[in-house]
């Protein structure tokens, strides 16, 4: 049964709500100041397998 965006949308606030507590009430803010800086941890973790894979791919196009 599929439901709709909004929908789980809710749930996945809901889900979020209960593992992480610190959550500011107000807005959409959060009062964990490091879930940024893990944010911008995992974009460039994802660049860098990306650059690794390219590195691969030359490699293995010279043979």
């Amino acid at each position: 049964m599929r439901i709709t965006a909004g929908a789980s949308a809710r749930v996945l606030h809901r889900m979020r709500s209960r593992t992480l507590p610190a959550r500011c009430a107000r807005g959409r803010r959060t009062c964990i100041p490091g879930v940024l800086v893990l944010d911008l941890i995992y974009v460039a973790a994802i660049i860098a397998v990306f650059v690794v894979v390219g590195i691969i791919a030359k490699g293995v196009e010279k043979l």
